[in-house]
């Protein structure tokens, strides 16, 4: 391997050594641009697995230097090394000795042995790809205001591939992650990234405060639709629909409306008279009673016979009968 190695890398030489030889004294420097990331496939790094040329640089001319082998690569695959953008340019220099070149250098370049570099462009593009319909089905509002990922992303021999999970989405700042896969969905490495969505949505909002203590139905005048941002709001927001609401928690003027901040209003209010129906295999009793507790359709509560002061748990029915079984 080494000979072979040898070999590629004295053609390398040779055949950049003609272009050397013709290159006309004065003309414009070539311009390699070195990257911020790059992989070495084997022992000793080439030129092209680190930079790529800038502007008008010749096809042949890069093919040649671009063959030329530089320093020695991690020796073990997976590792990764950094080195400072001076160590790089000294080395460049070194290896490229009298070639017309000048160099883009990043701060500093991070190495590794084998795998792959997943460009931040290409992160992006992922992640837009993916949130966009969750962003998307949140309403016409809502759109996506910037991707924050990794300037890059070392990928190993062993991964399936780069995939993009995000939970479901919101105003604000939605964190996200990429997570590259091996064999049998093994996850070898998982990277936070996070984006910032911007959402307007209509919401009731109070015009005066609700209060539980309140008990009765929150009427349609005490709230208003606004167009409000709904960056800082979590949570489900209310939607009173057709049904009769009161408020379970209280609820300040001008403040959006949640969902758990409001109840529907039960069928029979604590107090209540209503009619207990005891209903047995064959036999059906009636008597008034009052109602200790609130009750929704369904739901189970405590009613109060007058007369002997006995307490009966029953099933709410309608508005005015609760049944024993």
């Amino acid at each position: 391997m080494k000979r072979r190695m040898l070999r590629s890398a004295l053609a390398a030489v040779m055949c950049l050594s003609v272009f050397l030889a013709a290159w006309p004294a004065g003309a414009a420097l070539w311009r390699l641009s070195v990257r911020e990331a790059a992989t070495a496939a084997g022992e000793r790094v080439l030129l092209s697995e680190i930079a790529s040329p800038q502007g008008e640089f010749p096809a042949e001319a890069w093919a040649a230097l671009g063959a030329t082998p530089l320093w020695y690569s991690p020796e073990t695959v997976g590792k990764q090394t950094v080195i400072a953008a001076s160590k790089v340019l000294e080395g460049l220099r070194y290896y490229l000795r009298d070639a017309p070149v000048e160099y883009v250098l990043p701060n500093q370049l991070t190495l590794m042995r084998g795998g792959r570099v997943v460009p931040g462009e290409e992160l992006r593009a992922m992640a837009v790809e993916t949130l966009t319909p969750k962003i998307a089905a949140l309403g016409p509002e809502a759109r996506l205001v910037s991707v924050s990922v990794p300037d890059h992303l070392f990928v190993d021999d062993q991964s399936t591939g780069v995939t993009v999970e995000a939970g479901e989405a919101g105003a604000g700042k939605m964190p996200f992650k990429f997570v590259v896969a091996g064999s049998g969905a093994r996850i070898l490495q998982q990277v936070p990234a996070e984006a910032v969505v911007e959402y307007f949505a209509r919401v009731p909002v109070a015009i005066k405060p609700i209060m539980p203590k309140d008990g009765a139905a929150v009427e349609q005048s005490a709230y208003v639709y606004e167009r409000r941002n709904m960056a800082g709001i979590k949570g489900r927001i209310f939607e009173p629909g057709d049904s009769q609401w009161r408020a379970r928690r209280g609820v300040g003027a001008g403040q959006v409306i949640m969902a758990d901040e409001m109840e529907p209003m039960p069928l029979v209010l604590r107090g209540d008279q209503v009619k207990v129906v005891y209903e047995g295999r064959s036999l059906r009793l009636t008597l008034l009673g009052e109602a200790l507790s609130d009750g929704a359709p369904g739901g189970r509560i405590t009613v109060k016979n007058p007369k002997s002061t006995r307490e009966i748990t029953g099933i709410v029915r309608d508005r005015s009968t609760v049944v024993v079984q």
